[in-house]
């Protein structure tokens, strides 16, 4: 049998598939997962005499199962990422987490079986077949082959409108059991309208300027969403989000760590989303990027020539990622189809010894808080409510921390609530998240200044950054810093 025949026999409807969950098991849905399959699983839930285990990471829609009809028949865990979607579930305790890493994540599956949780089907959305019978999975490859590869039943979600990009992406359909084909309608303008037609005259009027400058082919997979999506989350989500002043300030100091010829990582969220726009990258010389995800216009530094990977010791010459995820559509344009830039899998891209390895690679993430002695916590505000989970930042952090040369750079905005909770705090919460333990703690940046914290003492790393925390909060900062270590 060829790979044609095979493909033909094992395609079967999206319902066909998802009869085949039964209770009890574990089934995963990796990041950026399809939409066809998570619609028929969901459906599928309420005809279930019991409940399915269900493993995600920051979804993008909501077929039921965070808090429709379909909740009640799965148990939810996300992995790695919450996100905005996933969090009111989390919140009420509808949902659990998994604390892992993309690296380790399936270390218990492959060398301690009997005390994994294994994972009896895994829906990932791919390509269409190349003319060798070959699959990939579009800009956004994450864990899904991982997963596929594992899992005792490998379901495909075939979208033909999917970007290819090169690098080490390909299954063959032969790995696959069954394959679902579902390439998504085209945007339908009519529902848009519709969507439209039922916010308030003030929400439409934003939206409508939301629409005109993402584009509609942007904003049709969300479009069901849009009538509880508040529009200053809608502008963060789609980038278009102007970003706030002293953000100009933190790029201009990030600009001053980075530089000529070192490899870079950088991550999503506020601050390090901006910095790309805010030019903290303009004018160096022979960057390389190995990094998990990428910022918005990450790709036209690529294109441009400042990130050209000529002094990298691995990859020479290539941008390196897990995934585009966190392109804009301009980034995502000048990634299609182009071999400069190549993903991996997780679990190469972040091992701490590959990352190490680069040319003095820089890791550029974010915070929530970071205390006086330099505990970073990147998860959790209020305590223990955790906003998202810690994705590949350890890993990147860490490389780049134990890489010769390199530079493990955290940013953060000095306060939160319009400047009246100070980010940088004497001690984390009871109950915070400890992202990073003190003393992996590297270089520390809000628009007040750098913090350099390598080689420094309690006492030093508490002056480094009370020196850059807002002054409005310093010398409480300060009465702390002698009360807690002298």
């Amino acid at each position: 049998m060829n790979w044609q025949e095979y493909y033909r026999s094992r395609t079967i409807t999206a319902d066909e598939a998802a009869a085949m969950v039964k209770a009890g098991m574990r089934v995963n849905f990796p990041l950026a997962a399809g939409t066809v399959m998570q619609g028929a699983l969901a459906a599928r839930g309420k005809q279930i005499g019991g409940v399915v285990n269900l493993r995600m990471s920051s979804p993008l829609i909501d077929p039921g199962w965070l808090g429709g009809e379909a909740a009640a028949h799965f148990n939810l865990e996300f992995e790695l990422f919450i996100g905005n979607m996933g969090r009111p579930s989390h919140d009420r305790h509808a949902a659990t987490y998994l604390p892992n890493l993309f690296s380790t994540g399936f270390k218990p599956h492959d060398e301690r079986p009997a005390e994994d949780k294994p994972i009896d089907f895994t829906f990932v959305n791919v390509t269409a077949p190349n003319a060798k019978g070959f699959v990939s999975f579009g800009p956004h490859q994450w864990n899904k082959r991982m997963y596929a590869r594992r899992a005792r039943h490998a379901i495909a979600e075939v979208d033909a409108s999917m970007t290819r990009t090169y690098g080490d992406v390909y299954m063959h359909v032969s790995e696959f059991d069954y394959f679902v084909e579902g390439t998504p309608p085209p945007p339908d303008l009519a529902t848009i309208e519709q969507a439209l037609a039922a916010m308030d005259a003030e929400k439409r009027e934003g939206m409508r300027a939301i629409i005109a400058a993402a584009g509609v082919e942007r904003i049709w997979p969300i479009v069901k969403y849009l009538q509880r999506t508040p529009l200053a989350d809608l502008q963060v989500l789609l980038g278009l989000a102007q970003p706030p002043e002293e953000l100009k300030a933190v790029a201009g100091y990030l600009s001053e760590l980075v530089e000529d010829g070192v490899t870079i990582q950088i991550g999503v969220g506020e601050p390090s989303s901006q910095m790309a726009r805010l030019g903290a990258f303009d004018g160096k010389h022979d960057l390389g990027l190995h990094t998990e995800m990428v910022a918005p216009g990450i790709a036209r530094l690529v294109d441009a020539g400042i990130i050209n990977g000529r002094r990298k010791t691995i990859h020479r010459g290539r941008a390196v990622a897990v995934a585009w995820t966190g392109s804009d559509p301009d980034d995502l344009r000048i990634i299609d189809d182009n071999p400069a830039f190549e993903l991996y899998d997780p679990d190469y891209v972040l091992k701490v010894a590959t990352v190490s390895s680069n040319y003095r690679q820089t890791s550029i993430n974010n915070a929530l808080s970071i205390d006086l002695t330099g505990q970073i916590n990147s998860e959790s505000v209020l305590g223990a409510r955790m906003m998202n989970g810690t994705g590949g930042q350890p890993e990147a952090h860490i490389g780049a921390f134990l890489c010769p040369g390199g530079r493990a750079i955290t940013l953060l905005q000095s306060t939160a609530v319009g400047g009246a909770i100070s980010r940088i705090v004497p001690q984390l919460e009871a109950g915070a998240l400890v992202t990073l333990p003190r003393y992996f703690a590297d270089t520390v940046v809000t628009e007040f200044g750098i913090a350099r914290l390598l080689g420094k003492n309690h006492r030093e790393r508490a002056a480094e950054l009370i020196a850059i925390a807002h002054p409005d909060h310093r010398a409480e900062l300060r009465e702390a810093a002698n009360r807690l270590l002298g």
